[in-house]
């Protein structure tokens, strides 16, 4: 196979190795990468395997090449906005709440392709977000390290359950000025509680019983499944995965949680216009969401796609009244916050 993941060190790619991948990617205009099938540049928070085989299958159906670049969803916002006047990519994925922001500063366009088996709460009737799957805000737990930190006491429901003074220290979750995931656990507080104050007094409570905050989303369930934390906050698909692996992890729903619709969106200006539709069209069909499902173990926004393995039911599960549009709005001024209340 042809597919690149372009990687990234220190969360740094220069912006010259950028210019020459658009060179390479049929940056001569679109007629020019229409003649030669050209190559699709796709930024996204998707785990690195994932997308490489996502990248693969698509490239030996079309032909088609995908450069991957994966960065965490906070990186790859800064990334587009830097670019912007002289875009890289074709393709970004994203949460749909990010879609709006980028949308008024005409960083991505408006898109609307057939949606059939979609759906229609996940399709975005503005065409700026295309969705490919549901992410749900959960706690991972060690089950040795909670029982050895809490004398045994039984895993929280909710999320209040987690200000345990026995905890100090226990808690890790990821830098929601960096991370997709940190900040839709943060928003989730805002939408449960419905008050800013009520969420930063929790936010503030919690702050004090974490260990560490780290620069991406998955890595709190590795250090939680090796024991290095009791509990962590991560995305339901990311303990799936190291709990499959074997690890002795818990998978706590609190209640109510938080669930964000992620997808993709297309690039204004990109090299690869028709190249970067034709994708996210494939991306949305049954074949790639079944792909994803499996390989990813976030929940589908097709019907005829299968859940993921011991995942729960949405209809098991008690979900917040999460907003995407206002949590895209309100991003900037909450990262901000966070940042200087609690020096991350």
């Amino acid at each position: 196979m042809r597919t690149t993941l372009l990687r990234v060190a220190a969360g740094a790619l220069s912006l010259a190795l950028l210019m020459a991948g658009s060179a390479a990617c049929g940056s001569g205009g679109d007629d020019a990468a229409s003649a030669s099938g050209g190559s699709v540049t796709w930024y996204t928070p998707m785990p690195e395997e994932p997308a490489r085989r996502l990248a693969e299958a698509y490239e030996a159906e079309s032909g088609v090449e995908v450069k991957v670049l994966r960065q965490s969803a906070g990186e790859l916002l800064a990334r587009l906005k830097a670019e912007a006047g002289r875009p890289q990519a074709d393709v970004i994925g994203l949460a749909s709440g990010d879609a709006g922001p980028l949308a008024k500063e005409k960083l991505i366009r408006s898109y609307k392709p057939g949606a059939e088996g979609i759906d229609k709460r996940f399709i975005d009737p503005e065409g700026y977000w295309h969705a490919n799957e549901l992410i749900l805000m959960t706690v991972g737990v060690n089950a040795d390290r909670w029982k050895e930190e809490t004398g045994g006491a039984p895993l929280p429901k909710t999320w209040d359950e987690l200000l345990r003074p026995d905890l100090k220290g226990q808690l890790v979750m990821p830098n929601p000025t960096l991370s997709g995931t940190g900040y839709t656990f943060v928003a989730t507080q805002f939408f449960r509680t419905g008050d800013d104050a009520a969420a930063w007094k929790f936010l503030d409570e919690f702050h004090k019983l974490v260990g560490q905050y780290t620069d991406s989303g998955g890595a709190p369930s590795q250090l939680v499944a090796t024991g290095e934390y009791a509990a962590g906050v991560s995305f339901a698909h990311d303990l799936l995965n190291v709990r499959g692996a074997g690890f002795p992890i818990e998978v706590v729903y609190p209640k109510p949680t938080g669930v964000v619709i992620s997808g993709n969106a297309l690039v204004q200006g990109s090299p690869n216009p028709q190249g970067g539709e034709k994708f996210v069209q494939w991306l949305q069909g049954k074949k790639a969401s079944q792909m994803i499902v499996d390989l990813v173990h976030s929940y589908p926004v097709r019907g005829d796609v299968k859940l993921p393995e011991g995942a729960q039911s949405l209809a098991e599960l008690d979900l917040v009244d999460y907003d995407p549009v206002r949590a895209g709005e309100m991003r900037d001024a909450v990262s901000k916050e966070f940042a200087e209340r609690y020096g991350v």
